[in-house]
C-alpha cells in the first residue's frame, strides 16, 4: 500500500460557488444551503491507473465552531485532469461531476482539521475514467443539502491550512504477460 498526500496549491484550484457567483479569492469557503458549493482542485496525483483505492479523505480547516455542521454532498471530478476554476457564471455548478456521491452529515465537530467521511469510491470513479494517468489532477465538490448545512473551512488564500487530500491505494501489479507488438508475431505462409 501507499499513502499519497496533497494539498491546494494554487488561488485557482479552490473555489465558492453562491448561486450561480463563483469566488476564486475568498479567505473561506462555505457550503451553508444547497445555492452554495466548495470546489478543490488538486493537481499532480501520482495514482496511478488500475490501482485498488483502499481509503481517501479530504482533511479541511474549520476556522469556526458557528460554522462545524456539514450537511453536504461530495462528488468527485467526471473528467480525468479537470482544469483549474474560473470565474465564469455556474462555472463550477457546470462542471463535470463523478456519478458516485458520499454524504457528510455531522453536528458540532468543531474548529480545526477535521477530515471527510472516506472517499474511495469517489478516487475510484475517477482513476476508471478514459485519459486518467499518474499525475493528473483531480477536483471534489461539496454542495450544500440544506438550509441546516452550515461549514466553512480555510481557503488557499487564507495563507495556511490549506485543504487537503490523501489517499491509501494498492498499485496494480506489474506481473503477467508482456504487452506483445506487431513485429512479435510472425505469418505462416
Amino acid at each position: 500500500m501507499t499513502t499519497f498526500t496533497t494539498a491546494v496549491a494554487a488561488s485557482s484550484d479552490d473555489a465558492q460557488e453562491t448561486s450561480g457567483t463563483v469566488n476564486l479569492t475568498a479567505t473561506v469557503l462555505n457550503a451553508n444551503s444547497t445555492a452554495q458549493i466548495t470546489a478543490l482542485r488538486f493537481a499532480g496525483v501520482t495514482v496511478p491507473p488500475g490501482s485498488t483505492i483502499n481509503s481517501a479523505y479530504l482533511t479541511i480547516n474549520i476556522t469556526s465552531a458557528t460554522y462545524d455542521d456539514p450537511d453536504v454532498t461530495v462528488r468527485s471530478s467526471g473528467e480525468a485532469n479537470p482544469a483549474t476554476f474560473n470565474t465564469d457564471a455556474g462555472h463550477v455548478t457546470n462542471r463535470a461531476k463523478s456519478a458516485a456521491s458520499v454524504s457528510w452529515i455531522a453536528s458540532n465537530i468543531g474548529a480545526g482539521a477535521r477530515n471527510s467521511p472516506d472517499l474511495a469510491a469517489l478516487v475510484a470513479e475517477t482513476i476508471t475514467l478514459p485519459g486518467w494517468a499518474s499525475g493528473n489532477a483531480i477536483a471534489f465538490y461539496l454542495t450544500g443539502n440544506s438550509g441546516a448545512s452550515s461549514i466553512r473551512c480555510a481557503s488557499y488564500d487564507s495563507g495556511s491550512n490549506y485543504p487537503q487530500l490523501t489517499i491509501d491505494y494498492t498499485a496494480p501489479s506489474a506481473g503477467g504477460q508482456p504487452r506483445r507488438t506487431m513485429h512479435q508475431f510472425r505469418l505462416r505462409g
